[in-house]
């Protein structure tokens, strides 16, 4: 299942994606909370190191749920926005 919170800053999304995860690690579910800026360097190391193939398995694909916050914030070059449609 997919789910995307939209909204202008300060209305509470980052909130509620928290206590979503919350409630996921409550119920012993690998969650993940990060930032798309920070999952873009995480992702771009990875294939500069060629362990993009690992690094998805393991940070990406592993967890129940992953929350990717802030995925509107920075604009991404063309490499980051393919490393990010994966």
């Amino acid at each position: 299942m997919k789910m995307s919170l939209l909204g202008p800053s300060g209305v509470g999304k980052t909130h509620l994606a928290i206590g979503l995860g919350l409630k996921a690690v409550q119920a012993k579910k690998k969650t993940r909370f990060t930032t798309a800026a920070e999952l873009m360097l995480q992702l771009s190391t990875a294939k500069r190191q060629n362990k993009l193939k690992q690094y998805l398995s393991r940070s990406v694909m592993a967890p129940k749920l992953l929350i990717i916050d802030e995925i509107g914030y920075l604009p991404f070059g063309r490499e980051e926005a393919n490393l990010f449609s994966m």
